[in-house]
């Protein structure tokens, strides 16, 4: 009797392990939110999303930080350095040329902005 409730409880919790990890992927594959005259990429769950967002040149992208952890957005090359960005706080930039960049609190977060055309 008592392997039974054990094999059950084990289960149970690999149950809740796998649909964590489809309920993160689902959430993290979604594309960038328009605002107005730009968009937005969003902080969350320890990953930029999206992680790839095209926009015309001169385009006005917010990071908007809706994790539980502080981040950053730090080009990977150039000047572009958000600061410390707290839980709920955004960060904006008009964007001129493509880059690549990341988070210096959690290094495997990263993302790019490419431009259109």
């Amino acid at each position: 009797m008592r392997r039974v409730v054990w094999t059950a409880i084990v289960a149970g919790f690999a149950a809740i392990a796998i649909m964590a990890v489809v309920v993160i992927v689902r959430e993290n594959t979604g594309g960038a939110e328009a605002t107005g005259d730009g968009s937005t990429v969003l902080m969350a769950r320890i990953a930029y999303n999206p992680a790839t967002l095209t926009v015309p040149r001169g385009t006005n992208v917010t990071f908007d930080n809706q994790d539980v952890a502080p981040h950053t957005v730090t080009a990977d090359e150039g000047p572009v350095d958000s600061g410390l960005l707290d839980p709920g706080k955004a960060f904006q930039l008009v964007v001129e040329e493509p880059f690549t960049y990341h988070c210096e609190v959690h290094p495997s977060m990263t993302a790019e902005i490419l431009l259109e055309g």
